[in-house]
């Protein structure tokens, strides 16, 4: 059974990407070419959520939680191009966007109204936040 709740690291999708780059092993060029355009998947979605999270630590936007122990935020935001920080934006807000381009919203949506608002008010605002991040 996976992990699932409505923090930004409290799910499996994060917690693959979270140890991926405590490994050194994240390749975010890669991760950018399999998402889908269409459709984001529920996995492709959670990890965009966190990887926005580690950008919004980087900047000061949040203290960085017992999560990112081990991953310096700031080094790895550095590293990314003003394209890749662009796509992390747009993936973040395709996660949000609705059921039919995010399986994520998709999942949530099924849990109710209220549940739905909870999971995605806390984003947008991430998304407000993050909106010069390119």
């Amino acid at each position: 059974m996976g992990t699932w709740d409505m923090g930004p690291f409290d799910n499996d999708g994060a917690g693959d990407l979270l140890a991926a780059l405590r490994a050194g092993c994240f390749d975010i060029d890669d991760y950018c070419r399999h998402v889908d355009e269409e459709y984001l998947e529920a996995d492709d979605a959670q990890a965009a959520i966190a990887l926005a999270e580690v950008v919004a630590v980087a900047r000061g936007l949040r203290p960085a939680p017992p999560q990112l122990d081990g991953i310096d935020a700031a080094a790895y935001t550095e590293s990314l191009s003003p394209e890749q920080r662009g796509w992390i934006l747009t993936t973040l807000r395709r996660a949000v966007a609705g059921s039919d381009t995010s399986e994520l919203h998709e999942l949530w949506a099924e849990n109710g109204p209220e549940d739905l608002e909870a999971w995605r008010a806390p984003i947008l605002r991430r998304v407000e936040s993050l909106r010069d991040l390119s």
